[in-house]
């Protein structure tokens, strides 16, 4: 086994031999079973220390590419040409009778996936994107979290070793109980309990799993947020899209559906709707809780876009006003804070969280004692209220940006509201136009947003279609707009750019 070696270059010497191995197997001049020489025997004849070869095959066998057998030496593994990544498709000799039967038929088990993930195009690179639904990096006091973590690492083993209690990390629970009690959610014994997920969309399906049984159906908005509409799908669980007007979702026509015993239950955001960026009115709220009274049927409250508003008074959680016990509420840190934290927490009527509890640990154990412990140090050292003061400050600063230059250049015939918190704004186009048509020729000019066909219960396409100003300066937010409003002008003078065949989503990928 010859092997070269720069002592003098950039590469590691380690690196170098492992490396050089690595190729002597992937170019199959060193095949399964063939020794190879020993830690000693190889840092002999390079004239390198023993450490620096037992670091190199330390990696090389937790590659799989080689292993040592004691008292008979070192060889390369079977299979070597898996582990280097070059033939993942070899399998083992089967039985001949088993190998006649036809493959497993999946196609039953299919549904509906292709609105799963707003597809980027080609020149996303190139693109002023208004499409992300999400903080933005940039804001993020990074050094802050590197430096609460880095103390916690001090001492790590009760952070990687310890399981939390099934709520969460108490400490992290019992400042929960308190901001929500703050919020006027009764969080005295017996009233109401928090439990902590990882993350907001285990949250949903937690709830989801508990209160809907196979065959019935959920009342949720329309528009809606498609991380909601995905997850329904994936569970095979039907809905029943209630529209959303400016006071938010539309309790007359839900009152008809419930009157009729269409739905389980009620999925609504009742701040910052996503995609609309509406607020439901006291009013709604109230009849909301009325009917879920009447009827019998609880409500999930996505509660995610309180830390969001940065003008206007708070309205009152629907849990706040809930006396009878119909309402979960769901919130996180994950669209206020950071997207990638899997921290979310349900706060549930008391009568069931036990039983919610049960199924959580029945169904996922998977919580981050050290992600909650981090989360609670931050907050407690006052740099997430710090954070979030500084983040409203910026995100109200682009939403101006946003709305000053529609305001500018829109064509009239176009509609939108102003949100005084959240990240989009949902702008109606004049009739007959449609997103699709519009997005493809907005990608020509380099600006990208959501189409409706992704937010729309139904996947179909109307003359709506939401802007993210979240992830964007405001110096690209005033020239991607200006773009974008001088393509819908183009649209609006031209009807015969709508013309044509229906535009795919698939489509924009070409």
């Amino acid at each position: 086994m010859n092997l070269t070696i720069d002592k003098q270059g950039s590469e590691p010497v380690y690196e170098q031999i492992r490396r050089q191995i690595e190729e002597l197997v992937g170019e199959g001049l060193l095949t399964a079973g063939t020794r190879i020489p020993s830690v000693r025997q190889l840092a002999a004849s390079l004239g390198l220390s023993k450490n620096t070869v037992s670091v190199a095959y330390e990696e090389l066998a937790a590659r799989h590419i080689i292993e040592t057998k004691p008292g008979s030496g070192t060889f390369i593994c079977a299979r070597p040409e898996v582990a280097t990544g070059v033939n993942l498709g070899r399998r083992n000799e089967m039985n001949g009778e088993l190998s006649d039967f036809p493959p497993m038929r999946w196609e039953p088990y299919f549904f509906r996936s292709e609105f799963f993930g707003m597809l980027p195009g080609k020149r996303v690179s190139e693109m002023i994107r208004f499409t992300h639904n999400y903080p933005d990096p940039e804001l993020f006091p990074f050094e802050r979290i590197k430096q609460v973590a880095t103390n916690m690492l001090w001492n790590p083993q009760s952070f990687f070793f310890d399981i939390s209690h099934p709520q969460g990390y108490q400490p992290l629970v019992e400042h929960l109980e308190k901001e929500m009690a703050l919020a006027g959610i009764p969080m005295a014994e017996g009233q109401n309990d928090i439990i902590i997920t990882g993350g907001f969309q285990r949250a949903l399906s937690l709830i989801l799993d508990f209160i809907v049984r196979p065959g019935q159906k959920v009342a949720i908005e329309s528009p809606s947020y498609s991380n909601l509409l995905n997850l329904l799908i994936a569970k095979h669980i039907d809905y029943l899209p209630v529209p959303v007007d400016s006071e938010g979702m539309d309790t007359e026509f839900l009152a008809t559906a419930m009157a009729r015993g269409e739905v389980c239950a009620v999925i609504c955001t009742p701040d910052f709707h996503n995609p609309t960026g509406i607020c439901m009115s006291r009013e709604r709220r109230e009849h909301l809780l009325r009917l879920a009274m009447q009827h019998r049927v609880p409500i999930l409250e996505d509660d995610q876009g309180r830390k969001l508003r940065f003008e206007g008074e708070d309205n009152p959680p629907l849990k706040s006003m809930d006396y009878g016990g119909y309402v979960i509420h769901a919130s996180s840190y994950g669209m206020c804070f950071l997207p990638g934290l899997p921290i979310a927490w349900v706060t549930t009527p008391a009568a069931i969280s036990a039983p919610l509890l049960d199924a959580k640990l029945a169904a996922d154990r998977g919580d981050s004692y050290f992600l909650h412990v981090l989360m609670h140090n931050f907050i407690v050292k006052g740099h997430f209220d710090r954070h979030i003061r500084k983040s409203q400050r910026e995100y109200k600063r682009r939403r101006d940006a946003m709305v000053e230059t529609l305001s500018k250049y829109l064509p009239s015939e176009c509609r939108y509201r102003v949100p005084q918190g959240g990240f989009t704004i949902w702008l109606e186009l004049p009739q007959p136009m449609n997103s699709m048509k519009v997005l493809e020729h907005s990608r020509r000019a380099g600006v990208d947003f959501v189409p409706a066909p992704i937010v729309m219960p139904d996947r179909k396409d109307c003359n709506c279609l939401r802007l993210s100003y979240s992830r964007n300066g405001v110096e690209d937010i005033r020239s991607g707009i200006r773009t974008l409003c001088d393509v819908i002008r183009s649209c609006v003078d031209n009807p015969d750019l709508m013309e044509g065949p229906e535009m795919k989503y698939e489509d924009l990928l070409k």
